[in-house]
């Protein structure tokens, strides 16, 4: 505020400057709500690269030269030629001779992938035949030729790897394959590939959501999705072997209750959303909670609380790298969940960290179930790293825009995680299934 400003103030009255500060107040509270849809404790900070810290008076950070650090060993690519090409002359372009001798000889060895074929249109006759001798009617075996449709196995899967390895739109997958194989398709005709696999491939789709309903840890979250311009959610439920995605239009208990039953048994590790609460063992996230505490720090007592919580956190992870026995790991259950409620019950006093006390306290038996039982983590990363594909997805195309697309996605999204998380050759396993189910 410059001089001008403040003179202008000092001359004002009382109500008049009570109604500024009002008006102050009420610009501060809608410009901090807005913020807040942007830049909360639920939201990871690499989602806001654009809202920096305020660094101003944090120290200079030593300046790094790039590249690698010194005394790094490097490493260099192993090439074993599958073949040895000689290029070498008999006659000189330039006189004709053929009195020549080598000066040097220059090897070099290159990786180099062949011009992609063009397509072949085939007609095949599949002969079914009838043995006349007992009457079994039977077709010959065939090298994998689709009952329906107009192509084959080698384009679905390709079409199939565009779309979702390298998230491909319709009409890229489209110019893509107009380029590199001189395939000419129209948006639809990708599309109906997407459908026909997706059918397919629902009976293994069926597969992975009862192998979620079974396993012993299942880590689930959920995002916003636009369908036909109204607000879907997608749920991701992640075991140890498998990936789960559903697109419904609820985020309630409902959903948790679908894909896990009211009576699952295993442990789920989630964010605090209520849809989950009625599931009797959960694992709270950390990670959320640290991110809640943290932003907090701007005054004594919140920095005093989010060094404690990240205390706890630390505990957690010592301990379970210690392969404790059961008995330990049920009392150290006991002492943690002990110790947090005095940190609970002490800074429930101060207002402004009534936010985060709540969110502990209503969950209070739940933050150390990874302590109790084996194999679980602390925090809902493995959720959030399996539904990152569809967050990045949401970005390039916006919305789902017909109930088959999102029904189609999801089916084939889980399975291509599912082969991903299991190491499985993606194209053997999606050739195999397509034959398997498509073909004569």
């Amino acid at each position: 505020m410059d001089g001008d400003e403040r003179s202008e103030l000092k001359k004002l009255k009382k109500d008049e400057l009570v109604d500024q500060i009002l008006d102050l107040k009420e610009k501060v509270c809608t410009l901090t709500a807005e913020l807040e849809k942007y830049k909360n404790s639920n939201t990871p900070s690499s989602a806001n690269k654009h809202l920096k810290p305020n660094t101003k008076n944090d120290k200079k950070k030593k300046k790094r030269n790039r590249g690698a650090p010194k005394g790094h060993k490097g490493t260099t690519r192993m090439q074993n030629p599958t073949r040895k090409t000689v290029i070498d002359a008999d006659t000189c372009p330039k006189c004709g001779s053929t009195n020549l001798d080598d000066i040097k000889i220059h090897k070099k060895i290159i990786e180099e992938v062949p011009e992609p074929e063009l397509p072949e249109t085939v007609e095949y006759e599949v002969h079914e035949k009838k043995c006349l001798d007992c009457g079994n009617e039977f077709l010959p075996e065939t090298s994998g030729i689709p009952k329906k449709g107009k192509f084959g196995i080698n384009i679905m899967v390709l079409v199939v790897f565009l779309k979702f390895l390298l998230r491909g739109v319709l009409r890229k997958v489209v110019s893509f394959l107009i380029t590199g194989y001189a395939l000419r398709m129209a948006p639809a005709s990708v599309n109906a590939i997407l459908s026909r696999v997706s059918q397919v491939a629902s009976t293994e789709y069926e597969g992975i959501k009862m192998r979620i309903r079974g396993a012993p840890v299942v880590y689930a979250d959920e995002t916003s999705f636009s369908v036909l311009g109204k607000n879907w959610w997608v749920w991701v439920f992640r075991s140890q072997n498998d990936i789960l995605l559903v697109i419904r239009d609820s985020r309630g208990s409902d959903v948790p209750k679908e894909i896990l039953g009211i009576e699952f048994a295993g442990v789920v590790v989630c964010d605090c959303w209520r849809a989950y609460n009625f599931l009797g063992r959960l694992q709270r996230c950390w990670a959320h909670l640290i991110r809640k505490a943290k932003d907090k720090k701007d005054t004594q007592t919140g920095k005093n609380l989010y060094k404690k919580l990240k205390s706890l956190f630390k505990k957690i992870k010592l301990f379970n790298n210690g392969n404790p026995t059961a008995t330990q790991r049920m009392e150290q259950y006991r002492i943690l969940t002990s110790e947090l409620k005095v940190i609970v019950d002490y800074y429930k006093k101060y207002d402004h960290l009534k936010a985060v006390i709540g969110y502990i306290d209503n969950n209070l038996g739940n933050w150390f179930t990874c302590i109790k039982f084996e194999g679980i983590e602390p925090t809902n990363n493995f959720a959030e790293q399996a539904i990152r594909e569809t967050v990045l997805v949401r970005k390039i195309i916006g919305a789902f825009r017909s109930e088959s697309g999102k029904e189609d996605y999801a089916t084939l999204a889980s399975l291509i995680a599912s082969w991903q998380l299991k190491g499985f050759d993606l194209k053997m396993k999606l050739k195999e299934m397509l034959t398997r189910e498509m073909c004569f």
